[in-house]
């Protein structure tokens, strides 16, 4: 990753504790750089959760595309640049939107390229989280064009 685009992540990384409400999981939390000290780590990779375990000591191995809580149980969903591995992104977004309360936001920071395939990216996030949340902004980093940060919220009535 050259120094623009890490900059322009760790400016929209900047922004996530003012956007964060409540309790928390980090959806593909990796070694927990996201993970706050009272939130909730889930990931796939054993290694990467001991790592985040410095972070939280609430961390879980399992997979995104069947997220082991309750519906309703956080009030903030991050998805941190983990999206497009999951190879479902919309059963994900189903998932996200499952767990989270009525009033809960998800906060997906994405740096994909535009691409064929099960991709979400700063061309097509809005659409794809429109249909599962009722609401959805895009902050997009003018100085590189696959950097956004998507804030959802209120789950689509079915």
């Amino acid at each position: 990753m050259d120094d623009r685009a890490r900059d322009a992540l760790e400016r929209i990384a900047a922004r996530l504790p003012s956007l964060t409400r409540g309790r928390v999981l980090d959806l593909g939390c990796g070694e927990g750089r996201f993970l706050p000290a009272r939130g909730v780590g889930l990931d796939i990779d054993m290694e990467r959760l001991r790592v985040a375990r410095g972070a939280s000591r609430l961390v879980v191995r399992a997979d995104a595309r069947c997220v082991p809580f309750a519906s309703a149980s956080f009030d903030t969903v991050y998805a941190n640049r983990m999206l497009n591995d999951t190879g479902d992104v919309d059963r994900v977004l189903s998932e996200i939107a499952r767990v989270l309360r009525p009033s809960g936001r998800l906060l997906v920071l994405t740096r994909a390229r535009s691409a064929q395939g099960d991709r979400l990216d700063r061309a097509n996030g809005t659409e794809r989280l429109l249909r599962h949340f009722a609401r959805v902004d895009a902050e997009l980093d003018p100085t590189d064009d696959r950097i956004a940060l998507f804030i959802a919220e209120g789950r689509r009535s079915s």
